[in-house]
């Protein structure tokens, strides 16, 4: 008996010892983390940053996201882009002014809606009016605001001066289209499943270890007429995907079967509600654009790490190249090209079934 009541003693004290031990904080102390996000375009007359915070606390961390001051600071930051040419000299510095942006209110969103403060930076003139040159002819021009060939170094700045966060990237220089070939006035699509066309184009110039992302669009412009005489401009994405370089070639491939051309054409356009669809008194063909985008190594390799995972392996790497923070901060360009269809594809276009997809050329 003796034991026993020794034992019924000891019980309670030990149940306090282990719970002494095991109590433990589940978050470390708070730290100040800035969260940058900024993609460059040289054809962007303005240029945009997105800077927040990131937030810790004890209790849901999805009620911390949806307040105003869990993710954005209470004061504005200095901000600024250098431009530093090929030989190593700053040619301008790109000053930051803050903005607002409003995120309509959605109950089921994530993070806080309503007004987002963002970042907003103008150079001072544009670089240079290029030309858009199809075969021998001037299409148009483009006015471009920074110069590809120079890196760009954002710094941002406390207004104390305490804390700095940097970064630097390159831009994608100007690339071409090789197919459609540039001296082609139309594009051709043949209802034939056998028949498949090449559509391709040369990496950026600067792309030499082949770390761009590449991504091809196809997609085809139309416009509709209502019995009551009202014009509407439509479109309709043939194609998309990712292409990646081949080795011991500079130009990159997209093939893509013709009669997809016709099977989506038949599927996608014609309403399925009756009324509307029957509403339709014709449709004109315009013309398929091919828009190539191509984003740079670092936002490449940043797309890579945090794209939703396809293994049991859900645990992923972080990758920044922001110092002093954690984001992107990098560049992105896009070229494109936009062919009439050719009056055959139009005709057979037609023979699917005139009653049903009304197209004139």
């Amino acid at each position: 008996m003796k034991t026993v009541k020794f034992s019924l003693l000891f019980l309670p004290i030990a149940v306090l010892l282990f719970s002494c031990e095991t109590d433990f904080e589940t978050n470390a102390p708070w730290k100040d983390i800035t969260v940058v996000y900024g993609l460059l375009d040289q054809r962007d007359s303005v240029h945009y940053i997105k800077i927040n915070k990131a937030f810790l606390g004890e209790g849901d961390a999805l009620m911390f996201a949806k307040e105003d001051d869990s993710i954005n600071y209470p004061f504005p930051l200095h901000v600024q882009l250098e431009e530093w040419n090929e030989n190593g000299m700053k040619v301008q510095t790109i000053n930051f002014d803050t903005a607002t942006t409003y995120k309509p209110y959605d109950p089921d969103a994530v993070f806080n809606t309503g007004a987002q403060r963002i970042y907003k930076g103008r150079p001072a003139t544009y670089y240079e009016i290029r030309p858009i040159i199809e075969g021998p002819n001037i299409v148009g021009y483009d006015t471009i605001w920074l110069n590809d060939k120079s890196t760009y170094k954002l710094t941002i700045m406390y207004p104390d001066s305490s804390k700095t966060v940097t970064s630097e990237t390159i831009l994608v220089q100007d690339f071409m289209i090789t197919r459609p070939f540039p001296g082609s006035t139309s594009i051709k699509f043949v209802p034939n499943p056998a028949n498949t066309s090449t559509f391709s184009w040369k990496e950026a110039p600067n792309d030499t270890d082949d770390k761009f992302l590449y991504e091809l669009k196809i997609i085809f412009y139309y416009q509709e007429m209502t019995f009551d005489s009202v014009y509407t401009d439509k479109y309709l994405i043939l194609a998309s995907g990712t292409v990646y370089p081949q080795t011991g070639t500079d130009e990159l491939f997209f093939y893509y079967k013709d009669n997809n051309f016709f099977s989506t054409c038949e599927n996608e356009i014609p309403y399925e509600d009756q009324a509307t669809e029957q509403n339709i008194k014709v449709r004109y063909t315009q013309y398929v654009a091919f828009v190539v985008s191509a984003a740079a190594g670092e936002y490449n390799l940043f797309m890579q790490v945090y794209e939703p995972s396809t293994s049991i392996v859900q645990e992923k790497p972080p990758y920044t190249n922001i110092e002093n923070g954690i984001g992107i901060f990098s560049a992105r360009y896009y070229t494109r090209v936009n062919k009439p269809l050719h009056t055959e594809t139009v005709a057979d276009l037609q023979a699917i079934d005139d009653n049903v997809m009304k197209f004139e050329y």
